[in-house]
């Protein structure tokens, strides 16, 4: 009797040994993910100062996605480009009036790691602000044509 009950504990030790040695650590992913436009509002007349923006609406078209709905007093903001295409389209509305910005840019597929997987990072950004008879928006200043993370300031717009 001793012996099948010295037989039962070593192979309990051996199947708890090879539970533990066949986990493996979690994979959560801790990386950046695919960065963000980041835009910062200026006063035309003083561009040396943020200026924000009263009331703003941002909708990515041409879903029609509303990103950003009525906020008020926005100084900085950040937006998602099209991972699917080389364009983005957007309408930016302060009050009633709505100004057309059309991003043009190349897309890079970036491994980030095995828990993570891939991002999407954005080079040779263009930007157009379609021209109409009252734009809020006055000018825009590209400060960085790749966007490959969302910790700098890549666009300012000046109302």
């Amino acid at each position: 009797m001793n012996i099948k009950v010295l037989i039962r504990f070593v192979a309990l030790i051996v199947l708890t040994i090879i539970s533990l040695t066949a986990c493996r650590k979690d994979d959560i992913c801790t990386g950046d993910g695919t960065p963000d436009l980041k835009i910062i509002f200026v006063d035309n007349s003083n561009p040396a100062t943020e200026k924000p923006v009263g009331e703003l609406h941002v909708t990515a078209l041409p879903q029609q996605d509303t990103l950003i709905k009525g906020q008020t007093n926005i100084k900085r903001l950040s937006i998602p480009l099209n991972v699917n295409d080389d364009i983005s389209n957007f309408i930016f509305t302060s009050g009633q009036n709505a100004d057309t910005l059309i991003f043009h840019y190349t897309r890079e597929q970036v491994f980030v790691s095995k828990s993570c997987g891939y991002k999407i990072i954005f080079h040779q950004l263009i930007v157009d602000l379609q021209q109409d008879n009252d734009n809020w928006i006055k000018q825009i200043e590209l400060i960085n044509n790749d966007v490959v993370t969302d910790t700098v300031v890549h666009l300012k717009i000046y109302h």
